[in-house]
């Protein structure tokens, strides 16, 4: 875009100075810089015709010149859109899905302690792998010490009283009421004293299984409340990605299936954000029947094994990719297809866009349709081995279009 235009109308000594006389029925144009001036009159046509043709030549020079100082803005890029690919194999439909999902640690614990009190012992720091049982944090524990000790005398004390009162009773002298209220003191005692070892026993945080710390959440020699949380704990061993499954693709499973059974018919792997070149196998360990009543889509969660030479931790965003082989087609070279891959053009005839993977465009396929099952139609011709077809989106797309897979 130019910045500015200049364009020299007039200058120099052949400037001219027009004017009209109209009470003589003349015109004289006077030059700077001059000796004397041109007069030109009203019959004398070659004078007109000349100032016409200066005033005709400096409006050509403006609308030559003009345009050119405001360049027309290009046009943004045109966005890649993202779709769905199915591939199709040995006569059979693998359908590709993919889900965007957040890594979490399939055991994780937000620790915290039982009681009030100081910390007065924090030895472990963020990344420390701790053994189960290890110790993590401890309060103060002296005024528990001393509690513990006020229950247990109280209760040695009532232990007496509730032998006294039993031999008393067997000697005929007491009452059972008043052998009863003895033994009931001494069990309320009993009762106080487990109270003041298990408030001792909770001024200890400890790991409550093999794992590492991963955050943690206040500082030593810090008063903290009861059930306040000091420590995030977490089982790095193996983790869990938790993705949404829409309505549509949650319909097209094979209903009555046990989370073992449906493990088996499909190919699921996760693949890390951070990590594209990796896949790390996975299988269903929670499979929502009810959805979300914000998102109406349904919440799966999938668990997979960290190999020891990847760093795969809590917050990563991944996603989940399963495979399955939908449907197989009775002929050779038949398939079956989600029926919305199937698109008709202007005459009718049916087609699929078809993914050229060396350039990532699409173009028409025309295709011979067969039976409707389901949500699938089969293809009778037109698609061979290999091939993949886009399978969301379709009535966006464009002859010869740029896509990319959804999820990358």
């Amino acid at each position: 875009m130019a910045l500015g235009c200049a364009v020299v109308l007039l200058g120099g000594s052949n400037c001219y100075r027009l004017k009209s006389y109209r009470e003589r029925g003349r015109m004289a144009a006077t030059a700077r810089g001059c000796k004397k001036p041109i007069e030109i009159r009203d019959s004398d046509p070659v004078g007109a015709r000349s100032c016409r043709g200066i005033v005709g030549s400096i409006l050509l020079a403006l609308v030559a010149v003009l345009p050119g100082c405001w360049a027309q803005p290009e046009p943004p890029p045109e966005p890649i859109r993202p779709v769905k690919i199915l591939k199709l194999e040995g006569g059979a439909s693998v359908f590709n899905v993919e889900y965007p999902g957040i890594i979490e640690a399939a055991r994780s614990a937000r620790m915290a302690f039982e009681v009030a009190g100081r910390i007065i012992d924090f030895p472990v720091v963020e990344g420390d792998r701790i053994a189960k049982g290890g110790l993590i944090a401890s309060l103060d524990p002296r005024d528990f010490e001393e509690a513990l000790a006020k229950h247990e005398a109280n209760a040695n004390f009532l232990k007496v009283e509730r032998d006294r009162h039993q031999s008393l009773f067997d000697q005929g002298v007491d009452s059972r009421q008043i052998l009863d209220k003895s033994i009931k003191n001494y069990q309320i005692a009993l009762s106080s004293v487990a109270q003041a070892k298990k408030a001792m026993e909770d001024t200890e945080l400890r790991a409550p299984f093999d794992g590492v710390v991963a955050i943690k959440l206040v500082k030593e020699f810090r008063n903290v409340r009861a059930k306040e949380q000091v420590v995030i704990f977490e089982d790095d061993s193996y983790m869990k990605i938790i993705v949404s499954l829409p309505e549509a693709d949650y319909a097209r499973l094979t209903p009555g299936l046990t989370l073992a059974e449906r493990n088996s018919r499909a190919d699921m792997r996760v693949v890390v954000t951070s990590i594209p070149d990796r896949e790390f196998p996975a299988h269903v360990t929670e499979a929502a029947s009810a959805a979300d009543p914000v998102t109406r889509t349904f919440r799966i969660t999938l668990a997979f094994e960290v190999p020891k030479d990847v760093v795969v931790s809590s917050g990563m965003t991944a996603r989940a990719v399963a495979s399955a082989e939908v449907v197989v087609g009775d002929g050779d070279a038949d398939f079956m297809i989600p029926i919305q891959a199937a698109r008709g053009n202007e005459a009718g005839n049916p087609f699929v866009w078809s993914l050229d993977p060396a350039t990532m465009e699409v173009h028409r396929s025309p295709v011979t349709l067969g039976a409707v099952s389901g949500a699938m139609v089969r293809v009778l011709s037109g698609l061979n081995d290999g091939d993949e077809i886009a399978t969301s989106g379709v009535g966006e797309l464009r002859e010869g279009m740029r896509v990319r897979r959804f999820g990358i």
